[in-house]
């Protein structure tokens, strides 16, 4: 016997009434949360913007404490310019190492944090290590009275397209040449093979000033951190230098 269309009706609405019904705390915990999540939003307020000034502090102060701690091995650098622009701008660092690094190391691609970044993307350096002979000397009055005396010897050619240097002495490690100072002569768009190749002899140059510093008396600003993956000696330039002779042996 079939129900009347009435009939249905009113079961279909009944069970749609307890299905209501029985759903009723569900949708009141969803409501609950909806309100509690529109609230907490008109709460929150969007975080303050960040001042670049801070963040320039706060790294500031990050290499401070990087560059300032005790128990680092130091070496001087100094380059040439290599335009009239740059010719305004001091030079002269101190770089900075936790590890007593081998020099072939140091004058990969690190040394270009201190190198200019020449356009076009080719550039040369003679690197020489420079060494007191004999200091200047001043008289009372602080005029000069004699010119010092340096010492100089070429270590290595590097070049802005190669990934490692040339070396023209024996690998050493950097604690090697502490007390005197890494100077790079830039010889412009030369070709580095060629600078390698010709004859770079030791000799001593006449100079007013002295290489020597006193580390205590250099800033942050004027450190450098040098962080590099240490090579084996003689293993790390773009082509093993022929010469086994050590930069200080002679």
């Amino acid at each position: 016997m079939t129900l009347p269309d009435s009939a249905l009706q009113v079961i279909g609405g009944a069970a749609v009434l307890l299905l209501l019904w029985l759903l009723r705390p569900l949708v009141r915990a969803g409501l609950a949360r909806a309100r509690l999540s529109w609230t907490r939003a008109r709460r929150t307020l969007p975080p303050p913007p960040r001042d670049p000034q801070d963040e320039w502090r706060q790294r500031e102060a990050s290499h401070r404490r990087d560059v300032l701690r005790p128990g680092l091995l130091h070496v001087a650098f100094d380059r040439e310019s290599v335009s009239l622009g740059d010719d305004s701008e001091e030079h002269w660092r101190l770089l900075m190492f936790e590890e007593n690094l081998p020099l072939s190391a140091v004058l990969g691609r690190p040394i270009f944090r201190v190198l200019a970044s020449v356009p076009g993307g080719q550039a040369t350096w003679l690197i020489e290590l420079r060494e007191d002979v004999r200091a200047p000397q001043r008289s009372a009055a602080g005029e000069p009275e004699r010119p010092g005396l340096v010492r100089v010897t070429p270590l290595a050619v590097v070049a802005q397209q190669w990934s490692a240097p040339r070396l023209l002495h024996a690998d050493v490690p950097v604690s090697r040449l502490m007390g005197a100072t890494l100077y790079a002569r830039y010889l412009g768009r030369q070709d580095p093979a060629d600078v390698a190749e010709a004859p770079h002899p030791i000799r001593e140059e006449e100079t007013g000033a002295s290489t020597a510093y006193d580390e205590a008396q250099v800033g942050a600003n004027d450190r450098v951190m040098i962080r590099v993956r240490p090579h084996p000696p003689g293993t790390a330039g773009q082509a093993p230098p022929s010469a086994t002779r050590s930069p200080r042996s002679s």
